[in-house]
């Protein structure tokens, strides 16, 4: 299954970079929650789906512009999204990605790929471990620089605030605009955390990055200090996530979180 994914993002990343830059690809086709649909969006995801039912396998689909498209009977389940990072792809900032997360139709992750559109690099995993570019990952660096990414909304200021006090020493923040892309900066060792309290991340959204930090153990966890679970069903609302190599650190900003006023 990895290798079938590592030959969809291929094709989808090739797609979409020479889809970079035409005109009307920006124009709007619909709403969803508090989300676009632009035709970029559209044309991605008909892209992924395409060249997954070519392959024959029985899947039921979760993605982020249709929703679920169900298939009685599927062996499978994809969590699809087709294009991370679409503003900055429509602008011309080369941070953006295809994210594709199988699971069994028991809701076990089976395979699952993160491709970089303008760089082609490929984050994948299977049922046995994670690997960069089809090469295995056998351990994670410690970040070189504590960058840190913090999303969050004006309601957040003040407990993004008290949350980042947590953070021992001086640190970089950064904010790059794709979930999927930032997450795997922490999990292969180049940022040193990733938080979202903006109530607006999808499970489609971080699916398979997600995955991939766990096969590297990195677990992502919600500000409540549970392991993040991903909705198989619809596409749904994680409300907020905590990723961070150092479990002394994740500890400090969930009691912090903890301790805020309601």
């Amino acid at each position: 299954m990895r290798n079938i994914l590592e030959k969809i993002s291929a094709e989808a990343t090739k797609y979409l970079r020479e889809m970079s830059g035409r005109e009307g690809i920006d124009r709007v086709l619909g709403t969803h929650g508090d989300d676009t649909t632009k035709v970029i969006d559209k044309l991605a995801e008909d892209f992924v789906l395409e060249k997954l039912n070519e392959t024959g396998i029985s899947m039921t689909y979760v993605t982020e512009e249709t929703g679920t498209i169900r298939r009685e009977g599927s062996e499978y389940v994809a969590v699809i999204d087709p294009l991370d990072g679409s503003t900055n792809f429509l602008n011309g900032i080369t941070w953006a990605a295809v994210s594709i997360s199988v699971y069994s139709s028991q809701g076990t992750p089976v395979a699952g790929i993160v491709g970089e559109i303008f760089s082609g690099k490929t984050y994948s995993y299977d049922e046995t471990g994670a690997y960069i570019n089809g090469k295995r990952v056998e351990s994670v660096p410690s970040p070189k620089q504590r960058i840190v990414l913090p999303y969050f909304d004006r309601t957040k200021l003040r407990e993004i605030t008290q949350v980042l006090s947590s953070i021992e020493g001086n640190y970089k923040t950064r904010n790059l605009g794709a979930a999927s892309l930032d997450m795997l900066l922490v999990c292969t060792g180049r940022a040193y955390l990733f938080l979202d309290v903006r109530n607006k991340l999808r499970n489609v959204d971080i699916a398979s990055s997600l995955n991939f930090c766990e096969k590297v153990s990195i677990p992502p966890f919600n500000l409540e200090g549970d392991r993040i679970s991903i909705d198989l069903n619809r596409v749904s609302v994680i409300k907020n996530v905590l990723v961070t190599p150092d479990s002394s650190l994740s500890q400090r900003i969930l009691s912090t979180w903890k301790a805020l006023p309601s």
